[in-house]
């Protein structure tokens, strides 16, 4: 991953992930830790940042993955390309954000409830 990818997917990584937490932070988390026996309390003070860092998230996703097609492109069109192509591990990291960014905007909707029915809760 060269040097100008690498802040943009690790940022993108970073608020997927966190946004991730945070809409898992209202109920799920908090049943799943009593599961096992690890108390939870303070979760609830992450669950308004849900939305913030899941725009967020996909506004650095998107910014990622804009810098990382412009890269290809340029580098594709120049076959002395000055510029290093993209890694694939920037690919894989892009990747994995978009998928955090995806599953903490459709959390609420399709995944909170059944987890809460699955791990006994309301």
């Amino acid at each position: 991953m060269s040097d100008s990818e690498r802040p943009v997917a690790a940022v993108g990584a970073a608020a997927g992930g966190a946004a991730l937490f945070s809409a898992a932070a209202c109920c799920v988390l908090p049943l799943a830790f009593a599961a096992v026996g690890v108390g939870a309390g303070g979760l609830a003070s992450v669950v308004p940042y849900h939305w913030p860092l899941t725009i967020l998230g996909a506004v650095a996703v998107g910014a990622g993955w804009l810098l990382h097609a412009r890269k290809r492109r340029a580098c594709a069109r120049d076959p002395g390309c000055a510029a290093e192509a993209p890694a694939r591990g920037t690919f894989a990291v892009l990747s994995l954000a978009t998928a955090f960014v995806l599953l903490s905007a459709l959390w609420p909707a399709f995944f909170e409830a059944p987890l809460m029915r699955l791990l006994g809760g309301a």
